[in-house]
């Protein structure tokens, strides 16, 4: 048995979702998906139930098989201790350490291992790479006036444009921060250079400030501004519809742009 812990908004979960099925594959054994909150960051839920996924919620009886507390705050005082200072008092427990850089060792996780981490590099997974583009694939059809924007996502020369802001702008705590204006319109006069008559698709949890900033470097945009909370995963399945992609410094961004199987594909990415 392999238990991940997920924590963070949906690109955060997908991360650590592909890299737990990644060792639970390696060991021919089941993946259970432990949800926690991060203590000082923004508040978040489970989201992982709207995919293809094949897992289930661990129970108090997996968690207590593994040594894992059933009090998550002292589980997260002792995730930042392993994580910052490698002090480690569970030996079932495998901890990413900051800074979060790729790190092979930690593919070599034994069986009845609780994996707690970012994970957030292909690697870690890149060998399952099929299975993990199946699996994150909606339970459900998109809605009407999704599949109104796919039909002009797939008959179109399309550019996402995902633009994060929110609790990048409010949560001091993040330290990831907006991007700024200048990249966006960096990126927008770069496909506009390799691209002929790109129509861009522009997602972002501040629409309105898209449209007061971009909407005049745009000659043919669309502006997606319903899907929020539990439906913000269809944007990245609409993202990873387009043929190309414009992406910010979000790992909610990076899935809707690696989604994206067009073999030609201009991927614009912040350093």
């Amino acid at each position: 048995m392999i238990i991940v812990n997920l924590t963070g908004g949906l690109g955060n979960q997908m991360f650590q979702y592909a890299f737990g099925k990644a060792i639970a594959i390696k060991h021919k054994t089941s993946l259970k998906l432990h949800f926690t909150n991060a203590l000082f960051n923004t508040q978040r839920s489970y989201e992982l139930d709207v995919f293809n996924i094949s897992a289930d919620i661990a129970t108090a009886e997996n968690l207590r098989k593994l040594g894992i507390m059933q009090n998550n705050i002292i589980n997260r005082l002792l995730y930042l201790l392993d994580e910052r200072y490698g002090i480690q008092f569970n030996k079932h427990i495998v901890t990413q350490g900051y800074p979060y850089n790729f790190n092979p060792s930690y593919l070599s996780a034994k069986n009845d291992s609780y994996i707690q981490g970012y994970w957030a590099d292909e690697r870690y997974f890149k060998e399952i790479e099929d299975i993990i583009r199946k699996e994150f694939t909606p339970k459900k059809r998109l809605d009407e006036r999704n599949q109104k924007i796919l039909s002009l996502i797939q008959t179109s020369t399309s550019v996402s444009i995902h633009v994060r802001r929110g609790d990048y702008i409010t949560n001091k705590a993040n330290v990831l921060k907006f991007i700024g204006l200048n990249y966006y319109l960096n990126s927008i006069n770069e496909i506009k250079k390799l691209i002929p008559n790109p129509v861009f698709f522009v997602f972002s949890d501040d629409i309105p400030w898209c449209k007061n900033n971009l909407k005049q470097i745009l000659n043919k945009a669309y502006f997606i501004d319903y899907n929020k909370g539990k439906e913000s995963y269809k944007d990245i399945v609409l993202m990873g519809t387009c043929k190309h992609n414009i992406i910010a410094n979000s790992t909610f961004s990076w899935w809707g742009g690696w989604l994206n199987q067009n073999i030609n594909k201009i991927c614009i990415r912040p350093n």
